[in-house]
């Protein structure tokens, strides 16, 4: 069924489609809603069938809640996927301000921007200012952004994962969230997996974790790049790992940048009767030594500086740091774990190995400009190349 109307209701409206379309069908936008908005006035749109949604042939088309309700709602048991669409401008009282999920919900080359959720007061339930995965969910979020979504007195500016939630993030980014509480970027009590993608400049106003709060569940990041994040001074701005129940908490880094966070990198608190991990798996490059505990793994380079760009686009769907020369993060991952491609889906490896982080440097870029900025001081084993225009 093709949308072919911006209108909420009605004939031709994405409402109306989703409602008439089969069981497991598609819902499209014909290609003159390319660029235009989709303002929700009549609540959030409920998925209750198993649907895709598919806003390929209308590039730059958003659906906006209109800053008074949620964009989506996935009901349990749905089977749900949404690509090529904006998804902003959503409000949810206590929870979900883009997007309430507690089915299964795909999310391919989607935005999720500017989402907001306020609170009566803070408990740990509450947030999820992009969007909230209630128990028993499961989110794939790939190729995609979440960006400068926010909560108020709650957690989980970006992503929130309740109880037993699964989430898989894949050469996607986290950036510019903010909580109130824990978690600027994420806030997971349940299952994570975090390939190739970026978690940068989110902000905890409340406590620790301004990259992510773990607690509850497993987490497992590879090739990924957490940085920038900020937090209230004497904490964490990076990533947080504990528990203060009987509830396990585990979490394992490979092939992984941690720089530029405020306070520590990472932080380890095993304060409940469960069991905490903390775990390098290897090859990590962070700018101290509290990712891995008891210690960093023999792999692990901890320096001064990981030499990261800023966040631009450096091609692909997604905003990168890229790596600049001499990087400790060049050639440094395991090939054992590092995927095929890179977040923007550059072929691994491009040098004589793969590199940490989320982004794979060309060949070019593997050596120190001579540009009059050289890093102070320069990585050990870093190789300086002199152009020819400097000979005399």
């Amino acid at each position: 069924v093709t949308v072919t109307t911006t209108a909420d209701t009605g004939a031709g409206s994405l409402r109306k489609a989703l409602g008439s379309v089969c069981t497991g069908g598609t819902v499209a936008f014909a290609p003159t809603l390319a660029g235009q908005t989709i303002t929700l006035t009549s609540g959030p749109i409920t998925l209750g069938k198993n649907v895709t949604i598919d806003g390929a042939a209308a590039p730059g088309l958003t659906v906006s809640g209109n800053n008074t309700d949620r964009v989506f709602v996935v009901n349990s048991g749905t089977t749900a996927a949404i690509r090529n669409l904006k998804i902003a401008n959503g409000y949810g009282y206590e929870l979900a301000g883009g997007i309430l999920n507690n089915g299964s919900l795909t999310l391919d080359h989607i935005v999720l921007a500017d989402n907001r959720v306020t609170t009566g007061g803070k408990d740990y339930w509450k947030g999820g200012g992009g969007i909230y995965n209630g128990g028993d969910s499961k989110l794939v979020l790939v190729d995609s952004t979440v960006r400068n979504n926010s909560v108020t007195l709650g957690a989980g500016g970006g992503v929130y994962g309740f109880f037993n939630a699964n989430v898989t993030i894949e050469r996607s980014t986290i950036t510019g969230n903010t909580a109130d509480d824990v978690g600027g970027g994420i806030r997971s009590l349940g299952n994570f997996t975090i390939v190739n993608s970026t978690i940068s400049g989110n902000t905890s106003t409340g406590w620790m974790g301004g990259g992510f709060f773990h607690t509850d569940g497993v987490m497992n990041i590879v090739n990924s790049t957490i940085a920038n994040n900020t937090a209230p001074i004497d904490t964490t701005g990076g990533g947080f790992v504990g528990t203060f129940t009987s509830a396990n908490a585990t979490l394992t880094l490979a092939n992984t940048i941690f720089a530029g966070n405020s306070g520590s990198q990472c932080f380890f608190a095993p304060w409940g009767g469960g069991v905490v991990q903390l775990t390098s798996l290897g090859h990590n490059v962070a700018t101290d030594a509290s990712c891995g505990v008891p210690a960093p793994d023999a792999t692990d380079r901890i320096v001064a500086d990981a030499l990261l760009g800023p966040l631009v686009d450096n091609g692909g769907p997604t905003l990168t740091h890229a790596l600049l020369g001499g990087s400790p993060a060049l050639d440094a991952a395991d090939a054992a774990r590092c995927p095929a491609v890179d977040q923007r889906g550059t072929t691994r490896p491009q040098g004589a190995a793969c590199d940490a982080g989320a982004y794979e440097a060309a060949p070019a870029a593997r050596a120190a400009a001579l540009d009059g900025s050289l890093p102070q001081p320069l990585p050990e084993g870093s190789t300086l190349y002199f152009l020819p225009l400097l000979q005399h």
